[in-house]
């Protein structure tokens, strides 16, 4: 139905120009000329035309300053001969743009001239019959020309408007009045024009109409800079307000919003390219369209210009369902790539002019500036956000989102899930194949389940990053039954995936993977729901023996953070508690002291196991006694501690260091009878974003030691 009210309004279109033009023949053939001057009506008709090929380009009509050539006719020569001048003056102009307009204009515009000077004509006589039976000369010329002028001017925009909106069904107020306010402008210059050129003739004959050519040339070009410099002032204002922006969707959107503007289109799409070099549509009202390729939207998208197409009846249709006949393409482009197309569209054919696409054009390369800095601000983001070994994003991002979704599940009562995975025994493979292999395997990984989320993603908003080392983490609006099934879906993918690179195939890749869910394991917080998470990891899959899925249960609790031996924290304990120490106030620096026992392979092959491990017990609680309340302290590995002090100064550091020697060289510990000596390393942190690199770090301490003294 939609298309057939449009083909119906440009029949009626088509009948009401007809009507125009038959009119105007009917009154030019019963209004011959009486007092025609050759030399004066050629050289009117000369001027007319001129001045009608070079317009004013406005957004939905052009201005031109003919009108001065057409009130001095008024002026000096009878109603046929004015008629008929104005007529023919308009005709030749036409014919002379036939190449860059529409047929039906050629005749329509000499229609649009003659009926509203003979309205006026019929207006002045009655105001004259009326009101002016005496007056001086100065005086009947004066309302001559204003009571015919204001007619025509009405009378003119009326049939011009009208008939674009029956052609069309496309009627814009705001064109309307933009239109009538540059006339009015026009008619400013036009008046004091038209008299001077009466009042010379008196003197010079005809030769007057070429005096007065000579100012009317310089305010149309006046005009015409002050309309350009008026739309690069728009151009430029909502390129202001746009510099400051980071969404392109906004960009693109104002951008499109100005481009129908400064053109009048009845019918516009913004194309906006998707990764996979498509296109997709967004209408004016925000409505999203299918758009087929097209190899007009991929040459004006390859040549990086504005794209101008005058009568597009015989090309296949770029946009299902649009009735236009001309468009223009327009590409939002930066230095390296095309960001999107806007498509304009009008109903008649040569719809767009050349100042269109000079001020379009102006338009594409104040915005490719902004699209250019954006595309450099967005890139700069993801980096910030992203992991640049996997392409995943980094651990900073996930904690940014774990706590803005813990939020936002527990306000709408959603489900929340975390999954925590972790390549078995990677550490193998890297020492085995080398950490470029590594590396790779990482990547592989981390593609895998990236390809497995997919489908996912959106429906349920899973984010998938990179956590740590070997550690990978996916959140999203699951199930704890939902959950179980994507892990064991991944679990089974990485397990069945063949890793090659280059010339290595690395065989027998696991993952274990770890779930909690916010309501149904009850997480207060997400911290407790990451700790529950790791405990079902760590716990659940990994000491279980790997390769599986696990789901917290309350069974994990305390024995992943409590080490069972000296019961002192586990270094798990440690990496979980880290953020929050960092974030407490006053908690910088953190210096991180790595205590390594001499002699211990020694004790346990020369005293026995156990005796080594009442060592180590003795260990802790000389630890506990030496070091402040506050201090944490963990074992690390095997006979290895760590004790985590917080916001204590550089200079007591030392001293701090100093009783923890006296304290070990004083102790005599059970069993051997003896002192036993410690290496100590100290790390550390005086900035939050010094976190990511802390445990290489205090791993590099650590082999420093090793080193040195061997086992």
């Amino acid at each position: 139905m939609g298309r057939l009210f449009r083909y119906e309004k440009a029949w009626l279109g088509h009948g009401y120009e007809l009507l125009l033009i038959l009119a105007s023949l009917w009154l030019l053939c019963t209004h011959l000329p009486t007092e025609m001057d050759g030399w004066t009506a050629w050289l009117g008709i000369a001027l007319i035309a001129v001045a009608i090929v070079f317009p004013i380009t406005l957004p939905s009509l052009l201005v031109s300053l003919e009108l001065v050539f057409t009130f001095y006719i008024v002026l000096t020569v009878d109603l046929g001969t004015a008629l008929w001048v104005n007529y023919l003056g308009e005709l030749v102009g036409g014919l002379l743009l036939i190449g860059k307009s529409r047929k039906m204009v050629v005749l329509l515009n000499p229609a649009c001239k003659v009926l509203p000077l003979f309205g006026g004509y019929l207006v002045y006589r009655w105001v004259e019959a009326q009101w002016l039976t005496t007056g001086s000369t100065e005086l009947l010329l004066a309302v001559k020309l204003f009571t015919i002028g204001g007619v025509f001017f009405l009378v003119n925009h009326l049939l011009l408007h009208l008939g674009l909106y029956l052609r069309h069904g496309h009627f814009s107020l705001r064109s309307f009045f933009h239109a009538a306010r540059w006339d009015g402008i026009v008619y400013l210059a036009v008046f004091p024009l038209a008299y001077l050129g009466y009042d010379l003739t008196a003197r010079i004959g005809a030769y007057a109409l070429l005096v007065i050519a000579v100012p009317v040339a310089v305010v149309a070009y006046l005009f015409r800079a002050f309309n350009n410099l008026q739309g690069a002032n728009r151009v430029n204002t909502v390129c202001m307000k746009l510099s400051t922006a980071k969404d392109l969707q906004m960009i693109c959107q104002r951008t499109f919003e100005l481009a129908r503007q400064m053109t009048d289109a009845t019918e516009g799409v913004l194309l906006r390219r998707q990764p996979d070099g498509s296109f997709a549509a967004i209408d004016s009202d925000g409505h999203m369209l299918r758009v087929e390729a097209h190899a007009l939207l991929e040459q004006a998208a390859g040549m990086y210009e504005v794209l101008t197409l005058p009568d597009v009846r015989a090309v296949e249709p770029v946009i299902p369902g649009w009735t236009v006949r001309s468009m223009v393409l327009l590409p939002l482009i930066g230095k390296t790539e095309v960001f999107g197309l806007i498509v304009l569209g009008k109903a008649g054919t040569h719809g767009f002019r050349s100042a269109h696409v000079q001020q379009l054009r102006f338009l594409a390369s104040q915005v490719s500036i902004i699209l250019d800095r954006n595309h450099m601000y967005e890139a700069l983001e993801r980096a910030a956000i992203t992991n640049r070994l996997t392409g995943l994003y980094n651990y900073q991002h996930f904690y940014e989102q774990l706590d803005e979704r813990f939020c936002i599940a527990q306000a709408t009562h959603q489900e929340l899930s975390l999954l925590l995975f972790d390549i078995d025994y990677f550490k193998k493979y890297n020492d085995l194949y080398g950490h470029i292999v590594g590396d790779e395997v990482l990547r592989q990984v981390a593609r895998l389940a990236e390809q497995l989320i997919k489908e996912q993603a959106k429906e349920k908003g899973l984010l998938l990053a990179r956590y740590g080392g070997e550690e990978f983490a996916a959140l999203g609006q699951l199930t704890g039954a939902d959950a179980q099934v994507l892990a064991e879906r991944l679990r089974l993918a990485i397990e069945a995936h063949q890793f090659v690179y280059q010339q290595h195939t690395v065989k027998n890749i696991t993952v274990s993977i770890g779930i909690a869910s916010l309501r149904e394991h009850g997480a207060g917080s997400p911290s407790e729901l990451l700790e529950k998470a790791d405990q079902a990891l760590y716990w659940g899959a990994k000491e279980m023996g790997r390769n599986r899925v696990a789901l917290y249960s309350s069974d994990y609790d305390q024995r992943l953070f409590v080490d069972s031996l000296t019961g002192l924290h586990t270094v798990h304990y440690l990496r979980r508690k880290l953020h929050s120490l960092i974030e407490q106030r006053n908690g910088l620096p953190l210096h991180f002291v790595h205590l390594d026992l001499r002699g211990m392979r020694w004790i346990n092959e020369r005293f026995g196991f156990d005796c080594g491990n009442a060592v180590l017990i003795d260990t802790s609680f000389l630890l506990k006694n030496t070091m402040r309340a506050d201090d944490l302290i963990c074992r690390y590995q095997d006979d290895e501690f760590l004790v985590v002090m917080k916001n204590v100064p550089q200079r007591d550091l030392e001293a701090v260091l100093e009783r923890m020697r006296e304290a070990f060289a004083s102790h005599v510990f059970p069993g051997i009878s003896d002192a036993i000596g410690v290496d100590l390393r100290t790390v550390s942190l005086h900035h939050a974003d010094e976190e990511p690199l802390i445990w290489e770090r205090i791993e590099l301490a650590r082999e420093t030691v090793a080193s040195q003294w061997g086992p």
